[in-house]
């Protein structure tokens, strides 16, 4: 079976020859015609004539070669359309139909080029290209255009809305997200994304990516926001310009202090909410990140200044690196001294900092100046146990796959002993997501220092007169 792109290359292919064919047929045609047609034609014209065609020829000849080498449509590895090719067909088609736009990814392709090596690297993702060739030419669609994009990134084209084409990505990764080529695992993920609301290629892609990155928590593969891109950034840069947010905070079950969590949403002009989902990429892409979380940990701090509570905010790691963004943190507490030690600055990470030595020092420098920190993702994400160890630490929050499964013995011996390290490291241990009461004691039992979760109190949203 063949695919779409190989077909497509051997049509391409055919073209350049006609282009270095025909025109030297013609030119030969017009040349020998017009010498015979002379009644004055000698053999030495015939061949004057035979040279200069000859050189021309050749001379044609390799300079079409030369520029097919800038026209190549297909990956020499994968057969697959080059990005540049890709991108012209993308407009074509889009310009004229809604299309659906699919980014399959397989997943562990860097961990099988480093276990097995590059050559089965490529075995794997040739085999899983003729894998999705196989199942769409099964499903009637045989004009398939793929792309590698980058690594084991895939990209498809496929005419018509992402409502129609769900079900059937759907159903590929029922059939391959967890299948074994040469007695290799092959993981694989899908996104797609239609071309109803966003129209530039580049932005079709930022968003397969972040769909990639949400959909790791979510387990979804689709997109059901509406908003333009060009709207939505515009809305998202006036809304921290004016510093539109909503504000909301869920209360903290501790044993010896009132906690409680803020959450933030940026608003639109007209009241609409905009979801972290959609700002916070937005904002890391427009180098506005560490703007938008000086405001929100000022918000804080005033908050704080005027109350008992302990609040927790979540920043970014990258945030708190920045040299930047701490002098501005301790001029929040030099403006509001009484906001000292009622600050836990939240914060997870999914890659371990190179640069350890200095994140130590800088996190020692926030809690020497009033601030105190929290580690989340507590037993899901590995990067958070090393840093226990690097940091002193003032909280841990435990995975919410934990309290999911609490009532499971396995996960409570795992938690005790997740506890135990975390109080032996100098932590407050905590807890989200309690539900019921029977959730809430098993942490209790288990020792679990502070809870949290619609048991202990929702999620309330904060009036504009508390926060100023």
């Amino acid at each position: 079976m063949s695919f779409y792109t190989e077909e497509k290359e051997r049509s391409h292919r055919f073209i350049l020859a006609l282009r270095m064919g025909l025109p030297i047929f013609l030119i030969s045609s017009v040349g020998f015609y017009t010498l015979f047609s002379q009644p004055d034609a000698t053999i030495n014209s015939l061949i004057f004539l035979s040279f200069i065609l000859l050189a021309t020829a050749i001379y044609f000849i390799f300079f079409l070669i030369n520029q097919s080498s800038y026209e190549t449509i297909t990956d020499s590895i994968t057969h697959t359309f080059t990005n540049d090719y890709f991108t012209k067909l993308y407009y074509r088609w889009s310009n004229r139909y809604i299309v659906t736009v699919v980014m399959i990814s397989v997943d562990n392709l860097t961990a099988i080029n480093e276990k097995y090596g590059i050559k089965n690297g490529n075995t794997v993702l040739n085999e899983t290209l003729r894998q999705i060739n196989e199942f769409f030419v099964s499903k009637e669609i045989k004009k398939l255009p793929i792309c590698r994009y980058k690594g084991g990134d895939c990209i498809l084209l496929i005419r018509g809305e992402k409502e129609i084409i769900i079900a059937l990505i759907e159903l590929f990764l029922t059939k391959y997200q967890e299948n074994s080529i040469n007695e290799m695992e092959v993981r694989l993920s899908a996104v797609l994304l239609d071309t109803k609301h966003v129209k530039k290629y580049e932005e079709v892609i930022t968003r397969l990516y972040e769909l990639q990155y949400a959909s790791i928590d979510k387990k979804t593969v689709t997109d059901d926001d509406k908003i333009i891109p060009a709207e939505l950034e515009q809305s998202v840069l006036d809304a921290l310009v004016y510093q539109r947010y909503s504000i909301a905070s869920q209360n903290v079950s501790c044993e010896k202090s009132l906690m409680a969590e803020i959450t933030f949403k940026l608003m639109d002009k007209g009241g609409g909410l905009i979801h972290q989902s959609r700002f916070i990429p937005l904002l890391n892409r427009l180098g506005k990140m560490r703007e938008y979380e000086s405001h929100i940990l000022e918000i804080v701090a005033k908050m704080a200044e005027k109350s008992s509570t302990i609040y927790v905010v979540s920043l970014s790691a990258v945030t708190l690196r920045n040299g930047v963004f701490f002098q501005h943190a301790l001029e929040i507490l030099q403006r509001y001294p009484e906001a000292k030690n009622k600050i836990v600055i939240l914060f997870e990470e999914k890659e371990y900092s190179p640069q350890i030595k200095r994140f130590r020092e800088q996190i020692a420098q926030y809690r020497a100046v009033g601030y105190k920190i929290a580690l989340d993702k507590y037993g899901g994400n590995h990067v958070t146990m090393m840093y226990l160890k690097e940091f002193p630490i003032d909280f841990i929050r435990f995975d919410t796959l934990y309290t999911r499964h609490i009532m499971e013995e396995k996960y409570q011996n795992i938690l005790q002993g997740l506890n135990i390290t975390a109080h032996l490291c100098g932590a407050v241990t905590w807890m989200s997501m309690i539900e019921d009461a029977h959730a809430d004691t098993i942490a209790k039992r288990l020792k679990i220092n502070c809870r949290q979760g619609n048991y202990h109190g929702k999620i309330i949203l904060k009036e504009e007169n508390e926060i100023r």
